[in-house]
């Protein structure tokens, strides 16, 4: 943060000093009016020799200050000087690539869109400028597409055309796709948890109404597949006004593990209501144009070279953007904000004193796929057909923690800090005192901040659930911006932090570059703030200070 306290204009000394000079010559001449003019002319002439060599040596100076640090350093520069070699400027460079890339692949860098050539143009840049052994972590993602829009007809006493988005939805991974008329529909009970409770089903649209039975939507779905239902159809609990979007797919999905086939569909709490008071002779169409297809792709692992391997640091971003869009904030602005600190790192020789491991996942926008998948195979001992191939020369007792970097330049940001007190008990501590760094950095810069919670949906969650200590910063997505928080923290209240959150509006106009300054920096400062500390796991148990 700049100071406010204003310096005078060095053309402004100068024209003080030649006044000053001017004066005093002019008291002198009246004072003795035989003195030498001659002298007085030779000292005059040294004096602003002088001044002109200190003006020019202060403007070396602060040249050399800007090139140092890439800006003019704030109050506590000489403390954490490495945030001050980041240049927003070069990361601003990789998301023009990332944009590029996107345009070229049907505006999208999506696993089966750009994602390959993105994950391409961060090894090159790793290559030629890093330092660190480069690694591919390859493995499968079940990719679902919709292909057109789906219909819902219910045909009884009344005969409804349903409305997508407003009455229904096709849940995600909800099946292959299917043509089905006029098929005869039955209640489930029980949520469809169990097969004993939900009769015979074969041939039959599963209309399961809202329970309180503790099974996933996939559990449910697969078990009717299994009894020879055609289609199910989940109706949501009356505190929503809206059909579902959820995913009825195994969460931590492997290869080898099945998906649906059947279509799988998502209705008001006021449409089941309907469907279950006219269920007698109540006949069903239902159309859907969707695709799963199983792809090959690959996690991007950049191993550091030097560091206690036993104090290993991940610092993760995932690299995939969603289908309908280039991805540029979500999440270029933290995979492109990891790659050139990991640049920056290798520009300035920095030596961490504990490991550092970069890592751009895959397939997060499918599920967190990616970071999932590098937990289950290091965590757990799980293999795949490229697995015996795959030496990263990283265990998994020896990370430390996770940093994690999801949308760091939201248009209408606001700074978030992952509450470490929402990590699962293994991991809370030093989740908390990843929070605490952060926080500290936000308070040295007098930068407003706000605290938001650490539960899902991103891939800090594969590390705290097999208790590995996680935190990182974002700058938030679909949330509307309260008055208050608009008071706070400025920008436009009633309106999302990111209006093209998920959307193709998602592209360079849509980075607030003050948001990305800042939020970059943090990730710099604790990146190489928690690489120097001493006893980095005395920290995480909460003993010791980082500093």
């Amino acid at each position: 943060m700049a100071s406010n306290e204003q310096q005078p204009l060095l053309g402004d000394s100068r024209a003080r000093n030649r006044s000053h000079a001017s004066v005093a010559s002019n008291s002198s001449n009246n004072r003795h009016i035989n003195s030498d003019s001659s002298a007085s002319a030779w000292w005059a002439s040294r004096s602003r020799d002088v001044l002109s060599l200190f003006t020019i040596l202060l403007l070396l100076g602060a040249g050399l200050g800007i090139w140092v640090y890439g800006t003019l350093p704030t109050s506590d520069h000489d403390e954490h000087p490495h945030e001050y070699a980041l240049s927003t400027s070069r990361i601003r460079e990789h998301l023009s690539q990332f944009l590029q890339i996107a345009q070229k692949h049907n505006n999208s860098r999506s696993v089966v869109n750009g994602h390959q050539a993105s994950a391409d143009y961060v090894v090159s840049q790793l290559q030629a400028y890093g330092d660190c052994d480069v690694h591919l972590q390859h493995f499968k993602s079940p990719v679902w597409t919709v292909n057109q829009v789906p219909k819902l007809r219910v045909k009884g006493p009344v005969s409804i055309n349903y409305l997508h988005e407003t009455d229904f939805e096709v849940l995600r991974y909800g099946g292959m796709g299917a043509n089905i008329t006029d098929a005869p529909a039955q209640i489930v009970a029980d949520g469809g948890c169990v097969a004993e409770s939900i009769g015979d089903i074969q041939d039959k649209v599963a209309i399961v109404m809202a329970s309180s039975q503790q099974c996933t939507l996939f559990e449910s779905a697969f078990l009717l597949e299994q009894l020879g239902a055609r289609a199910v159809v989940f109706v949501r609990s009356p505190k929503y006004k809206t059909p579902s979007h959820a995913r009825v797919r195994i969460t931590d999905w492997k290869e080898g593990d099945p998906l649906m086939t059947i279509p799988v569909i998502s209705v008001t709490h006021s449409v089941g209501q309907l469907l279950q008071s006219t269920a007698r002779g109540l006949r069903v169409d239902i159309e859907t144009d969707t695709s799963i297809q199983v792809v090959n792709t690959f996690n991007v692992i950049c191993v550091g070279r030097t560091g206690d391997r036993d104090n290993t640091i991940v610092v993760g971003s995932h690299l995939d953007s969603v289908a309908a869009g280039p991805g540029i904030n979500d999440n270029g602005s933290g995979s492109a904000s990891v790659l050139e600190i990991q640049l920056t790192l290798a520009k300035i020789k920095f030596a961490p004193r504990n490991r550092l491991v970069f890592a751009w996942w895959s397939a997060e926008e499918d599920g967190l796929l990616g970071s999932r998948h590098f937990a289950r195979v290091l965590a757990h001992g799980w293999k795949n057909q490229w697995t015996h191939n795959e030496t990263m020369n990283v265990e998994w007792p020896e990370i430390a923690l996770n940093l994690n970097f999801d949308m760091l330049a939201s248009p209408n940001y606001i700074s978030l800090v992952h509450n470490g007190t929402d990590a699962p008990a293994r991991a809370r501590t030093g989740s908390q005192q990843i929070q605490r760094v952060f926080e500290n950095y936000f308070a040295r810069h007098d930068y407003s901040y706000q605290v938001t919670d650490m539960l899902g949906g991103s891939d800090f969650l594969p590390f705290v659930q097999n208790g590995v200590p996680a935190g990182g910063v974002l700058t938030g997505a679909s949330e509307i911006k309260s008055i208050e928080e608009r008071e706070e923290h400025g920008g436009l209240a009633h309106a999302a932090l990111d209006t093209c959150y998920h959307r193709d509006c998602d592209t360079l106009l849509n980075i607030n570059m003050e948001a990305l300054h800042k939020m970059s920096r943090a990730a710099m400062y604790a990146i190489s703030l928690l690489a120097s500390t001493a006893d980095l796991r005395g920290y995480l148990a909460g003993n010791l200070s980082p500093y």
